[in-house]
């Protein structure tokens, strides 16, 4: 496991708090108004993402978000997402014993296992889909295995767009066939 050294919880809060209010509200409003979206659909939007993940790139379709700001804010919320999950895990890391000793059984048990060891951080992309798990879980299971580094982002996030690409090709040909 990664063992960074970690920043001042007030600080960890603001950087949270920046992500949740720029990344999963300012930046997707903007896109969602500039598209021609009102406000409530564009925070429609936004709270399905936050429930049902990737699949909630149907309901922006249904509600009228052209297919592009759909993608962009699904995409400004994976980024967001990876982010302020990754800062509340340092913050509770750093404040609980507890959760540190299980962290550290994780890891134990990480190191041993043989799918960690040959496939690594690849084998959180199709967890992306599982529902419970979804972007939130493969954030987590990332922190507990240490791959936060510009790599294992990258991953966790093409597996959410590449998830956010399906439905989303879904969803215009469902359209395509209704229309």
């Amino acid at each position: 496991m990664e063992n960074k050294k970690p920043q001042s919880g007030w600080l960890q809060v603001v950087q949270v708090a920046g992500f949740f209010l720029g990344g999963i509200l300012a930046i997707p409003l903007a896109i969602g108004i500039s598209a021609g979206s009102t406000l409530h659909v564009t925070l429609g939007f936004i709270g399905s993402i936050l429930i049902l993940q990737p699949v909630a790139t149907a309901a922006g379709i249904l509600l009228g978000i052209p297919p592009v700001p759909v993608l962009l804010i699904m995409l400004s919320i994976g980024i967001s997402v990876i982010f302020i999950f990754f800062g509340i895990c340092d913050l509770f890391a750093e404040k609980s014993a507890w959760l540190r000793s299980q962290l550290d059984k994780v890891d134990a048990i990480a190191q041993r296992s043989a799918l960690f060891q040959k496939y690594g951080i690849i084998t959180l992309i199709p967890f992306i889909w599982v529902p419970g798990v979804g972007l939130y879980g493969c954030v987590l299971l990332s922190w507990i295995f240490g791959w936060r580094d510009l790599k294992g982002i990258s991953i966790i996030l093409a597996g959410w767009m590449l998830a956010v690409f399906i439905v989303l090709g879904a969803s215009l040909g469902a359209m395509e066939i209704v229309t």
